[in-house]
């Protein structure tokens, strides 16, 4: 598993699309957005959101990577493997989560450059810890796309999957200017739950217990579809 680890390691470190894509397109998105900041929205919880939308494209990538991997016929060399599916999903989504981690730092510098942000160290440190590991349910949707998918179709599923949670978590646009029925979505949205970590983090509060709870659902169903999806896709190669 640990020589496994490492080789997806190198392959994602090359990677050019994450400096691409979840870097930079969401430091310019938030330079853009960040008028939003007022109406009892501070210039944190804007950098916040857009951090998050950062994260998640990032993560979501992977499904795009998988489904390309599967059409070269790599899961026909994994299932010869002793590794079974759990690991192989466990170190795709663990990797897939590192991806979380250049957009949350970007976005952060850009609203401490753009908007003078102050959070101290402690508090940086809990939000990029909390916006890192709540990446995780990301990650498993992005394989479960990837491994169900053909490669013609999920590019263009998994930008959709990507953009949807975005707007309806309230990552680029805050909830509070929905209305009350997109509100009550929002809330059981995994991008708002993801977001609402970082929100509270920055604010000095712990996690929501109810938002642990829909995270923690997410994954579950997200893992279970991942799961299944690889089992599918490497008995069919």
């Amino acid at each position: 598993m640990y020589a496994y680890l490492r080789f997806e390691s190198r392959r994602l470190i090359r990677d050019p699309r994450l400096l691409t894509f979840s870097v930079i397109g969401p430091v310019v998105t938030y330079l853009i957005l960040s008028g939003w900041a007022g109406d009892g929205h501070t210039p944190a919880t804007v950098m916040i959101g857009l951090a998050g939308y950062g994260a998640v494209a990032g993560v979501l990538m992977v499904g795009a990577a998988v489904s390309g991997e599967r059409a070269s016929g790599w899961l026909r060399q994994l299932r010869v493997t002793p590794l079974p599916p759990r690991r192989v999903i466990a170190v795709k989504a663990l990797l897939a989560s590192v991806n979380a981690l250049p957009p949350v730092l970007a976005v952060g510098l850009a609203g401490r450059l753009q908007h003078g942000v102050e959070l101290g160290a402690g508090r940086w440190a809990a939000l990029l810890t909390l916006m890192w590991v709540g990446t995780v349910p990301f990650a498993l949707l992005g394989l479960a796309l990837g491994y169900g998918l053909t490669p013609q179709i999920a590019q263009s599923v998994n930008f959709l999957v990507f953009l949807s949670l975005s707007v309806l978590g309230g990552l680029l646009v805050p909830v509070t200017y929905f209305p009350e029925t997109l509100r009550r979505l929002a809330e059981v949205m995994p991008t708002y739950r993801y977001a609402e970590l970082g929100w509270r983090s920055a604010a000095g509060q712990p996690p929501e217990p109810r938002g642990l709870l829909v995270l923690a659902v997410w994954t579950v169903v997200f893992g279970a579809v991942a799961a299944r999806a690889y089992r599918r896709s490497a008995a069919r190669g």
